[in-house]
Formats: C-alpha cells, sequence, structure tokens
C-alpha cells in the first residue's frame, strides 16, 4: 500500500495559505495532515502544484499500471486525528472507492493493475479519479476549502489534537494538567489555568517570568514565551517562534514572531512573519454580527462570530498596525497603520497614509535572506526561485485594488 497526498485545482482558493507550502504542510489543530498520515507508516508520495517542482521534479514515481493499491488523499483534508482509524481500515482492508467533499475529490483508493496518464499533474489529479469509476461512498472526510476554514477547523479539532499529541510524546506532568517535555525553562511566577484544557510545552520552551497559560494550548519545540504574555484557550504556537501580548484561539506557524504587547485572537498566521509592537487584530465585529470576508471581489458569510486575520508566509506589520476583522494579508507584504481591506501579496499596504505600492521579489529575497541568518539557516537558490515564482502567481492581486483582491 502507497499513501498519495495530492493538490488539486482548487488550492488557490486557499490563498494567501498554501503559496509557499503544500496545503499538507499547513497547521490546524496542532497537525498538518502530512504528520498525521506519517504516523500509518505507509511509504508517502505526493502531487504538488507546478511551482514547487524544480530541476525537472515531477512525478515519475507514479507508474502505469500501479504496482500495488494507492491511497489518493486530498492535501486539504483537515488535519483530523480522529481520521487515522479511518485511513488505517482503509488501508488494510485496499477496497476500491472514491469519496468527495463538496466539489472537490477528499479521497480514492485505486486498486494495483489501473493504468494512469504519462502525466499527472494537481490541475488533473481530481478529473483523472473521476473517471476511474471507482464505488462512490460517503466517508466524510472533510476539506478545507477556505482560508477562514483553517481557523474554524483548528478550533474545532483543538482538543482531539492535543490529546493525540499527548499520547505521541514524551511528557513530565509538571502539576495538574500541565506537560512538559525536555529541558523546558519554566519561570517560578509562570500562573496556569487549566480548568478548561491541558497546557503542553514541547521541548527546548523558555517561558519568561509572569506569564499567564490558560488551557487547552500548545506550545512547540524550542519556543521562547516573553515576560507578561498571556496565551489563553486553543492556540497552537509552533516550533522556534518568540512569542508576547495576548494570544488566544490562533495558530501561529513556526519561525514566527509576535514579541511585544498586542492581542491576536481566532487568527492564522503563517511562517517567517513578524508582528510589530502593537500589532492587533479584531476579531468581533462591533455589532456581535457573524464575519463576511471578501473572496474575489465578492463578500462571503463564514457563519462564524469570531474571525481575526489570516496572514501569510514572510509578511511583517509595523508597530500599531491594526488588523480589522476578517482581513486576508497576502505573502511577503509590509504592513503599515490601518488594514481595512485585504491585502495583496508583495505589498507596502500604507493605506491610512494614502499609499500601497508593490514590493519586488528583490526586496522580499533581500529581506528573507537577513530573516534567515538571525536563525543561523542559510538561503538556497531554490528560496530565492520560490519567491520569484510566488511573485509570479500574485501578480493579478496587485493592480485591481485592494478590495477586490482574489484569494
Amino acid at each position: 500500500m502507497k499513501i498519495v497526498l495530492f493538490e488539486d485545482n482548487q488550492c488557490f482558493n486557499l490563498r494567501p495559505a498554501g503559496l509557499f507550502r503544500p496545503l499538507f504542510d499547513l497547521y490546524a489543530g496542532s497537525w498538518t495532515l502530512y504528520k498525521l498520515v506519517k504516523l500509518l507508516d505507509y511509504p508517502i508520495d505526493v502531487i504538488i502544484r507546478e511551482h514547487f517542482l524544480f530541476e525537472d521534479q515531477g512525478h515519475s514515481w507514479l507508474k502505469s499500471p500501479l504496482q500495488e493499491p494507492h491511497l489518493f488523499l486530498n492535501s486539504s483534508i483537515e488535519p483530523d486525528v480522529n481520521y487515522l482509524t479511518e485511513f488505517g481500515n482503509i488501508s488494510k482492508s485496499a477496497d476500491p472507492f472514491i469519496t468527495t467533499s463538496g466539489n472537490r475529490v477528499a479521497a480514492a483508493l485505486v486498486p494495483s493493475g489501473r493504468e494512469f496518464p504519462q502525466s499527472v499533474t494537481s490541475n488533473d489529479i481530481g478529473s483523472i479519479l473521476l473517471e476511474m469509476d471507482l464505488p462512490l461512498i460517503h466517508h466524510k472526510f472533510k476539506t478545507i476549502d477556505w482560508p477562514h476554514e483553517i481557523v474554524e477547523s483548528h478550533l474545532r479539532l483543538f482538543d482531539s489534537s492535543l490529546e493525540k499529541i499527548l499520547s505521541c510524546g514524551n511528557f513530565d506532568r509538571k502539576k495538574k494538567d500541565v506537560y512538559i517535555g525536555e529541558n523546558v525553562e519554566l519561570d517560578s511566577s509562570t500562573k496556569f489555568d487549566t480548568s478548561e484544557g491541558p497546557v503542553v510545552l514541547e521541548n527546548g520552551v523558555k517561558v519568561k517570568p509572569f506569564t499567564f497559560f490558560e488551557g487547552p494550548v500548545y506550545i512547540g519545540p524550542n519556543t521562547r514565551i516573553i515576560e507578561h504574555a498571556s496565551i489563553k484557550d486553543k492556540t497552537s504556537i509552533g516550533e522556534m517562534c518568540k512569542i508576547g501580548g495576548e494570544i488566544e484561539m490562533s495558530v501561529v506557524e513556526p519561525h514566527s514572531n509576535k514579541q511585544h504587547h498586542g492581542f491576536l485572537g481566532h487568527s492564522w498566521v503563517g511562517r517567517w512573519v513578524n508582528l510589530g509592537a502593537g500589532t492587533t487584530t479584531s476579531d468581533l465585529k462591533n455589532t456581535y454580527g457573524k464575519v463576511r470576508v471578501v473572496y474575489g471581489g465578492k463578500r462571503v458569510g463564514t457563519g462564524m462570530q469570531f474571525l481575526g486575520s489570516i496572514i501569510g508566509d514572510f509578511t511583517k506589520t509595523a508597530i500599531n498596525s491594526s488588523l480589522f476583522t476578517g482581513k486576508m494579508i497576502g505573502v511577503c507584504s509590509m504592513i503599515y497603520g490601518m488594514v481595512t481591506t485585504n491585502v495583496p501579496s508583495f505589498s507596502n499596504y500604507a493605506r491610512t497614509f494614502g499609499q500601497v505600492t508593490e514590493i519586488s521579489p528583490e526586496q522580499v529575497v533581500t529581506t528573507q535572506r537577513r530573516t534567515f541568518e538571525r536563525r543561523n539557516i542559510k538561503q538556497s537558490q531554490r528560496d530565492i526561485e520560490l519567491v520569484h515564482r510566488v511573485y509570479k502567481l500574485t501578480r493579478n492581486e496587485r493592480g485591481i485594488g485592494a478590495e477586490q483582491i482574489t484569494f
């Protein structure tokens, strides 16, 4: 049995998420789909979007006819730990099937011996699987189809995700429902409220004085929590982050910083993001109504009363930046002042000062190199090329007005 994680032709609906990484590498509920599937201990192959392929890299591993059963899983399936049992049962039975989520193929098991085209891409894999006339069943694997659904899935999956982390990890129980890994530095002034769920601190976490944790909370390896921070209720912080101020019900991906005061709520923050001192997201409308977001120039209802911002990789905010409710912030942008509309990727956004200009990929590459060097990481030629490719992919976001951004 082989598992294939595939991206499809609807991945770009999730922009700005997934522009620098395949969607199976995005966190929700403190897991990625890739990390979950690895627990099954089957060989994993991937079908990813073209801009991630380098040096004539393709999908040559997909031999036709198939030499063994292949379980195809959409990379947008939410990383629900409860799916693991179902994935395992499907793999063991090897009974062919196909199942959908909305108008997307969510999963399909293709038996050995079936023929595949010589060239398979993320644009056509969905239609190829549909044309195989596999038995249709209803496994109800839910895909994340729009950016705000990352936050919705994260909140819904968080409790079970944390239980799985604790069952798979090696933690000491410091006090009631506080679990710490190795080499954790925990100041004696730290306060915990675990009445609603546990607090989990992975290996190498450093917690400065007068920090407050209100569970359930997950803090990834080697992350630093700044003094007087308040980390609350279903917040997940990735590895190698620096976190301060107040955060609740949010995901911060690895290598991102929010060192200073300011509020982050019901938001998803990509990788290598820096939120300047005083940066604050609004996650509740003054009317207390359901949040609507702008996708493709159209207002779309989320069904969520609380929703902050979706912030793409490599974006940075200046001091005292204020992000209005439900705003989509593109990748590789610089934010100044109030954000009252969606923000295009590769933009200097200072709309409250009368200025929105484009950032060149060369500027982004320079900033990225300096950012990496601060973490003792060497920028590769692949990193540089990917910046240029994403710049071209997001070109349509710029020049059509911030209100009309197509994410």
